[in-house]
């Protein structure tokens, strides 16, 4: 058993059995005097993002005296600097949400930043990176134009270069950031994307929400079996640690009206249920708290992409004692290269990150592919010659998990297309999107480094 991903997942629960308190305050006793499984403790959590919550929690449980003072400083400083980062973004988001009353404009707020009070009642509980708000698609203009008004900052043109139109193949529009660059807005009218293998009924989404009190503002949050769904919808193949995961056992831990025939009745009609599998087995993992009667009517009959990385994982665990060896965003650093693709007009920018593109999809690298394959220290030559091979498709079947294997290959040939056809670019002048930064008198270097930290 990997003793750090036990304690930490364990110790990231909201509520705690007799027994795993007991085997908390063992844990901690134990190394009271060892200040380097102490570091070892605080790394591991750093490593995986959880810092901040372990800090919380271990003064909550009154388990924090038995660290030393020098391990007390570094938990404590690096939560004072996530809590001071989500208070900006809190302060920032409340303007423009008291915008939106004013405007008669229905906002649901969504995942971390309803969970912050209504599920752990700690601003700086985790690193956020966009602020995630769900509007009706007949508000987005309104919407956009309180964005001006606040002086907010597009993050480029949208993937086609459609600025404020309702962005193509997606749910969200464009998004923008704060003046200030504490916040980014994530504006969408829908939980994933239409062009998915997924279909969410967004009417009944509205119809189900409850009221939530943000920042002292009469606002909306989904309802407890909606939640769920779309932390499912949202939970990376790969990208799928105990950070993610304590999201969805301690919503459950909290909600206790949680209705679980509606909800799998919502899995069912969205066509959601293997993803909710998959989800709810690795998050059992982590929480050994999760009715198992709620995952076994869920257990799927065909062995798909998304169940055959489940048994990749959780063999994996059982292996080594900890389901996050295999953790990527490989799905995230692709999506950067198109991202980066739409800010270019010129053919000798757009092309050179369309090979970059060609690169991470068919030449996929050693460390990515072998996590792609969930591999452990000990693979073989075969497993790891294998991994290589197979790496092209499991990043297609990545990105088809999240946007659709059809809209995958489309967009993929109409880069290189648009590459082409940016030659002419050269002879009729197109204003970039640096370009325009400039001209708004914006330094486009401070928002390289916004987009560079989003995790």
């Amino acid at each position: 058993m990997n003793t750090n991903f036990y304690i930490a997942s364990r110790l990231a629960k909201v509520r705690h059995t007799d027994s795993e308190l007991i085997e908390l305050k063992t844990f901690f006793s134990n190394i009271q005097k060892d200040i380097h499984a102490q570091y070892d403790f605080f790394n591991y959590c750093k490593t995986w993002k959880l810092a901040p919550w372990m800090y919380s929690q271990l003064k909550s449980l009154e388990l924090f005296s038995t660290l030393s003072q020098e391990v007390q400083i570094v938990f404590a400083d690096f939560a004072e600097k996530i809590y001071t980062e989500n208070t900006r973004r809190l302060e920032e988001a409340s303007m423009f949400l008291a915008e939106f009353q004013k405007e008669h404009i229905d906002v649901v707020i969504l995942k971390g930043n309803a969970f912050l009070s209504e599920i752990y009642g700690n601003i700086g509980y985790k690193k956020m990176n966009d602020f995630d708000m769900l509007i009706h698609l007949k508000d987005w203009g309104k919407v956009q134009k309180i964005y001006a008004d606040l002086h907010y900052i597009p993050l480029g043109f949208g993937w086609s270069g459609e600025k404020e139109e309702v962005a193509k193949f997606s749910h969200t529009g464009l998004s923008f950031i704060s003046p200030n660059y504490s916040c980014i807005t994530g504006t969408q009218w829908g939980l994933k994307s239409p062009t998915s293998k997924y279909t969410v009924n967004i009417h009944d989404v509205w119809n189900k929400t409850e009221p939530l009190m943000f920042q002292n503002l009469n606002l909306k949050q989904l309802s407890p079996e909606y939640n769920l769904l779309h932390l499912i919808l949202h939970m990376g193949t790969y990208k799928c640690g105990i950070r993610d995961c304590m999201d969805v056992y301690n919503l459950l831990l909290v909600k206790s009206e949680f209705n679980e025939d509606l909800f799998i009745q919502i899995c069912k009609e969205s066509n959601a249920t293997d993803k909710a599998y998959f989800t709810l087995s690795l998050s059992q993992l982590c929480c050994n708290s999760i009715n198992q009667s709620l995952i076994d009517r869920l257990k799927p009959t065909k062995n798909s992409f998304i169940i055959r990385r489940l048994h990749a994982r959780i063999k994996m665990f059982e292996k080594t004692g900890d389901m996050q060896l295999s953790y990527n965003d490989y799905f995230h650093d692709v999506e950067m290269i198109v991202f980066y693709f739409s800010l270019f007009h010129t053919f000798h920018k757009k092309i050179a990150l369309y090979l970059k593109l060609v690169q991470s999809l068919f030449f996929v690298e050693k460390k990515a592919a072998y996590t792609l394959s969930d591999l452990t220290n000990d693979a073989t030559m075969w497993q790891k010659f294998k991994a290589r091979i197979l790496a092209p498709y499991y990043v297609f079947s990545l990105i088809g998990e999240e946007i659709g294997v059809g809209i995958t290959i489309l967009l993929f040939v109409k880069m290189f297309f648009d590459s082409l056809i940016s030659i002419k670019n050269y002879a009729f002048k197109k204003m970039s999107y640096f370009q325009f930064l400039k001209k708004e008198g914006i330094d486009s270097k401070e928002i390289i480094s916004v987009v560079k930290g989003i995790q």
